[in-house]
């Protein structure tokens, strides 16, 4: 038959090759970068302190206020497994608690009883230098989600905080817990400009349930068939000639 010639596959490999060629560069060549480096370095995981410590005082800790107490403010319900945590946070002592309905976090002075707000600027800054190997210059407050920004993914608002080294290197910290939300660099740019061309999300970056992956994914699965089936007719052809 015409339609399942060797001439057919070889013009239908040609066209699909062209087509799906500079996509199947674009997966071979990031997949072979996402193999390279660690994952903890792209995460920026290297630059936090592996010396940390809470130094709490007697005194602190003979003044310290029940989790009784805060149970009962926070009205918190122990049987939907809600928790009360004692931390620290920027040089203080808290208590975390952590709510599913509506799931949200609030924070407690553990010496005083009282509800505390965000962490200031100047105090996200000392938990950089506190918890990092890093010389942090700038904090600032973030408020509006961004579509394919580099704090996607983490509920705001966050404090972006700048610092010297690596160059254009950015702390992400959450101003209710006082942790460590994120820590991006150039390295993960890279690694997340390669991520959108990989899965084809060039804005939001993150979603692989689209039209435009699974085009080129069948179209390259038909490229690779088509050169199977031609290498196949080819070798029928060759050893039909020399019989």
């Amino acid at each position: 038959m015409k339609f399942l010639s060797t001439t057919f596959f070889r013009k239908a490999h040609r066209w699909l090759g062209l087509i799906v060629s500079i996509q199947l560069l674009m997966w071979t060549a990031s997949g072979l970068f996402f193999s390279i480096p660690d994952i903890t370095d792209v995460r920026g995981e290297q630059y936090l302190s592996q010396t940390h410590s809470i130094n709490i005082n007697q005194l602190a800790r003979e003044n310290i206020v029940p989790i009784s107490a805060i149970i009962d403010t926070a009205k918190i319900n122990l049987e939907a497994n809600e928790t009360v945590l004692l931390k620290h946070r920027a040089g203080r002592l808290i208590y975390q608690v952590e709510k599913n309905a509506p799931e949200k976090k609030l924070i407690f002075d553990a010496l005083t009883g009282q509800p505390m707000t965000y962490i200031t600027p100047t105090e996200a800054l000392s938990i950089v230098v506190d918890r990092t190997e890093l010389s942090p210059t700038e904090a600032v407050l973030i408020n509006e989600p961004k579509t394919g920004s580099e704090f996607r993914g983490r509920d705001l608002p966050l404090y972006k905080v700048t610092v010297t080294k690596p160059k254009k290197g950015i702390v992400y910290v959450d101003p209710v817990t006082g942790e460590i939300a994120a820590i991006r660099t150039k390295l993960w740019r890279a690694w997340d400009f390669l991520w959108s061309l990989h899965i084809m999300d060039y804005q939001e970056r993150d979603d692989f349930s689209q039209w435009l992956l699974r085009l080129f994914s069948a179209l390259g699965v038909l490229t690779v068939l088509s050169g199977i089936i031609l290498w196949f007719y080819s070798g029928k052809i060759q050893a039909s000639k020399l019989s």
